[in-house]
């Protein structure tokens, strides 16, 4: 069944090979001072050359070998200073035990100064590689903030930075390092990620950090990226506000072939298909889910601007099944779509997105529990709690934690949560000492917290020592000390009984992590009080205050009333989907590395999947506190947007 979209109505906006890419500018810049010379002496080019077209080809050992053969002929000091290119190569190539073993051998109190300084910033190097940006900046500190190595080193500060979180720090290296290139591909190459940097910030925090007036630079990236955000939908008219832009900012390193770029990339990008269709479940049991999504969708729909372009969309019910999903497809196709959004059932996506033959491109709303075969016209967007257990593990890490246990109902969406968490967590280097697992209708868990906290074994002691003298002993049970955080997977309703009950049990000063399940978007303090301390990652349309799309939330919340405070993070999936849709084949590109969307930072993988970059708060006095980026502390954070 096909219906017309409604006229509009008064509405009352391991190492990655990412992180291998960017260590290879880094650890190129290791020992220069400008250009990508690796510091290898002029007699030395015929090596070089051979080394780096070998790294080139991706043969990082045969590259590396080349160094190491060179170093066996020759003796000290000579012989350190090949091996320290071979292992900053071996880094690049993500052999980084090899690498460290290489360094180890090399005696750092011999090295003269310049070889010293590479010796930290390849250490550094390897530290950032193994997600530890808090021992690659004690590491930096030693290294002179002037002399052949300072542009490793503004860039090596930069990756830890950013790793942190603490994106305006990571950006400001990222304009000293920009001072120190001469190489307009090496000055592209910083101004993209210096961008992708500054793309994590709320349109909050960009307005905050836009403190030193024109002309400064990094006050000049900031504006850019506002101006960029509020015409992400009109790219002409971006194109006419930047000569105003530049003229603040005369001279501004984005002027030279990076503004150029965006534009051009924007301009191709913004023009979204002529003809859209939307398949949704308009009737059975996920009627509501898929009203939520489709009037999301449609309040983006008519919040584009005048001097946008506005496809033509129609919406069609795909049904409860997938056979029903599949017809929508195809009639959607025979009615001359050229894009589709949705289905959003599980299996209805699995039905659309497993056709040999796929003519006509889809963004599903779910992702399929396998890889496809294959991934072209196939994208996947949904609100996956995978994304926001992962979200968790990666904050619970970079707030320097290490050893966890977790506490999880005994239900598949549980389970399938956790194992999100765990891989994350594992990945990162964190240990999961233990899991355990509570009846998700009842409200007495005592049993299973006072076991996972190991207070049985103390009262246990406690008795053998008593039975052993002969007389009862004063006792206060103890619970372990060797857990760092909790990993909570909960409804609001059980979260705020357990959080109580970890802290009957003497765990009130471990902290706790959860996903966005924990909070049902609406604030509550007086019912929500006993979840205090629990951080918890959520999208920025449930979190974030001040943003250039807040007259439409506030439009929504006027036009849908109690339907849009049940179902926010529908509401914004279904924004997300429509807006995302010109960007999809520039995604993931230099200048769209992520796509701010207000379900969060949007990426894309290899597998056509589009996971969600989060926000992070803690409940404090019973309302989630915004943590600000790179700020992990709620003293100095803002409330959430409510």
């Amino acid at each position: 069944m096909q219906i017309a979209a409604p006229e509009p109505e008064r509405m009352p906006g391991a190492v990655t090979p990412k992180l291998l890419a960017a260590l290879l500018a880094a650890v190129l810049l290791i020992g220069c001072s400008g250009g990508i010379k690796t510091g290898v002496p002029a007699a030395d080019d015929r090596l070089q050359m051979q080394a780096v077209a070998l790294e080139a080809a991706g043969n990082y050992q045969d590259a590396a070998q080349v160094y190491l053969q060179a170093a066996a002929t020759t003796s000290p000091p000579e012989q350190y200073h090949l091996q320290l290119q071979a292992a900053a190569i071996l880094i690049r190539g993500g052999d980084l035990l090899r690498a460290q073993s290489l360094l180890d051998a090399i005696p750092k109190s011999t090295l003269d100064v310049t070889d010293s300084q590479r010796y930290t910033l390849n250490q550094a190097a390897i530290a950032i590689a193994e997600q530890r940006p808090d021992s690659a900046l004690a590491l930096l500190d030693s290294v002179p903030v002037s002399g052949p190595n300072i542009a490793g080193y503004r860039r090596l500060r930069a990756e830890a930075y950013a790793q942190k979180s603490e994106y305006l720090s990571s950006a400001r290296e990222r304009v000293q390092l920009g001072k120190l290139l001469h190489d307009p591909e090496q000055q592209l190459e910083n101004d993209s990620q210096l961008w992708e940097t500054l793309n994590n910030l709320t349109d909050a925090e960009l307005q905050q950090y836009r403190s030193a007036p024109p002309p400064d630079t990094l006050s000049g990236w900031l504006e850019l990226m506002e101006l960029t955000r509020l015409y992400l939908q009109q790219p002409d008219t971006l194109a006419d506000v930047v000569p105003h832009w530049q003229q603040r900012y005369p001279g501004h390193p984005a002027s030279r072939a990076f503004v150029a770029k965006l534009l051009d990339t924007m301009r191709q990008a913004g023009e979204p298909p002529a003809s859209i269709a939307l398949l949704l479940p308009l009737n059975g049991k996920l009627a509501s889910a898929a009203s939520a999504v489709r009037d999301g969708l449609l309040a983006a729909y008519y919040d584009t601007p005048a001097s946008g372009i506005q496809p033509q969309l129609h919406i069609y019910d795909s049904g409860d099944l997938p056979e029903t999903a599949l017809a929508s497809y195809q009639q959607a196709v025979a009615d001359g779509a050229k894009f589709i959004i949705g289905p959003l059932r599980k299996e209805a996506v699995e039905a659309v997105l497993r056709q040999p033959l796929l003519p006509v491109p889809v963004l599903a709303l779910n992702q399929v529990e396998t890889s496809l075969p294959d991934t072209t016209g196939r994208f996947q967007f949904g609100l996956a709690p995978e994304d926001e257990a992962r979200e968790a593990a990666r904050h619970a890490w970079r707030d320097g934690h290490i050893r966890s246990i977790a506490l999880l109902p005994d239900t598949e969406w549980g389970e399938r949560v956790y194992a999100a968490f765990a891989t994350e967590w594992q990945s990162l280097g964190g240990v999961v000492l233990e899991s355990r697992r509570y009846e998700p209708d009842k409200a007495d868990h005592s049993k299973v917290i006072s076991s996972m906290l190991n207070l049985d074994n103390s009262k246990a002691r406690h008795r053998q020592l008593s039975a052993h003298l002969g007389r009862q002993l004063d006792f206060e049970p103890r619970r372990r000390q060797d857990v760092d955080i909790v990993f909570l997977v909960a409804s609001p309703a059980q979260a705020r009984l357990i959080r109580p009950q970890l802290s009957f049990f003497r765990a009130s000063n471990v902290p706790v992590y959860a996903t966005s399940r924990v909070y049902d978007g609406t604030p509550n303090a007086s019912m929500d009080a006993d979840m205090n301390g629990i951080t918890f990652c959520d999208m920025p349309w449930v979190l974030e205050s001040g943003s250039n799309w807040k007259h439409l939330q506030q439009g929504i919340d006027e036009y849908w009333g109690e339907n849009a405070k049940r179902n926010p993070r529908l509401y914004a999936l279904g924004i997300d989907a429509w807006r995302i849709v010109p960007y999809l084949g520039e995604l993931g590109g230099s200048m769209f590395g992520a796509y701010h969307g207000v379900t969060g930072n949007l990426t894309l993988d290899n597998h056509g999947v589009i996971n969600r970059g989060l926000r992070c708060a803690r409940f404090s006095n019973g309302v989630p506190v915004l943590l600000e980026s790179g700020n992990d502390s709620a003293a100095d954070a803002r409330p959430a947007a409510f």
